[in-house]
């Protein structure tokens, strides 16, 4: 990843910049095992709080690969995008050289997911945990809406 850096971040390990990225441009694919949503209530707490939804049925464990690092932020500069089978990590603003990439972990987590975590991102917005999308506040989930930010699958 010629453009990316795996360094210390606020919470362990996470994504930075090595060039500035621009809206809507793709900054990495999320690649891994693809798990069943049968099976991924058998993974371990690591593994399984490291999954992206992929569709209704699926999740795509990225264990191993640049995806483990992807750190959520109540203030994302990033989101998940399904772009015709392959998921990708895409810019929803300026990200500056040198910046970590965050997504908010609420965007890829459907009505039907039960985990959750306490946050940690340091945001002046930060709304202290992250829960499955349906439980954002109505002005957080209009804005991600309207800002094409959430999977159709998770809606």
């Amino acid at each position: 990843m010629k453009d990316l850096d795996i360094k210390k971040s606020r919470n362990g390990l996470g994504i930075f910049t090595k060039r500035d990225f621009y809206p809507e441009e793709k900054i990495f694919e999320v690649k891994g095992s693809f798990i069943s949503c049968n099976e991924e209530d058998d993974l371990d707490e690591k593994t399984r709080a490291n999954t992206f939804r992929f569709d209704k049925e699926k999740y795509i464990s990225p264990e191993g690969r640049i995806g483990d690092y992807l750190n959520h932020s109540c203030t994302p500069n990033s989101k998940v995008s399904k772009i015709v089978d392959n998921l990708f990590v895409v810019a929803v603003e300026n990200i500056k050289k040198g910046s970590e990439v965050t997504i908010d972990y609420s965007t890829i987590l459907a009505a039907d997911d039960y985990w959750e975590m306490d946050c940690n991102c340091g945001s002046t917005d930060c709304r202290g945990l992250v829960k499955k999308f349906n439980s954002l506040p109505s002005s957080i989930k209009d804005k991600y809406i309207s800002s094409n930010m959430v999977p159709d699958y998770i809606l």
